[in-house]
């Protein structure tokens, strides 16, 4: 009899964007870990830290590290640290979403461009880009 091993048994995968646990990110990252993956988990600032960390200790992982998505050094710096640990990635969550709290008040079609592209370059841009040929 074959012996079946769990879905992400044996894979390894950064989770950005968790910030409480009614996150979608932290729904993704229960599930993929239930499946067996090794994860590591970004946070920004401290106040997400207190957040983050009992989370991804209640699915035994420790791997935290601190990444301001709009600071290329900062990415660059995370991917160095997973490059030396793991040697890579097989995947990325990315699950970051951002956008100016008084913008949000008002219609969409109100929303200045700067917005507009600050939540653009927050919540898109980092994930194809900061994984970057990291991803086996």
């Amino acid at each position: 009899m074959t012996e079946h091993k769990p879905l992400m048994a044996g894979k390894r995968g950064l989770v950005m964007g968790v910030a409480n646990d009614r996150s979608l990110a932290w729904g993704i990252a229960k599930t993929i870990s239930q499946a067996g993956a090794e994860l590591a988990f970004t946070f920004q600032g401290e106040a997400l830290e207190k957040r983050v960390r009992p989370l991804a200790a209640s699915l035994g992982c420790d791997f935290l590290l601190e990444c301001d998505v709009t600071e290329q050094g900062s990415l660059q710096h995370v991917f160095n640290v997973l490059a030396e640990r793991w040697g890579g990635l097989d995947f990325l969550v990315h699950a970051i979403a951002f956008s100016d709290k008084e913008e949000l008040k008002g219609k969409y079609v109100d929303t200045t461009r700067e917005n507009f592209l600050r939540t653009l370059d927050i919540s898109c841009f980092p994930s194809p880009i900061s994984a970057g040929g990291r991803c086996r």
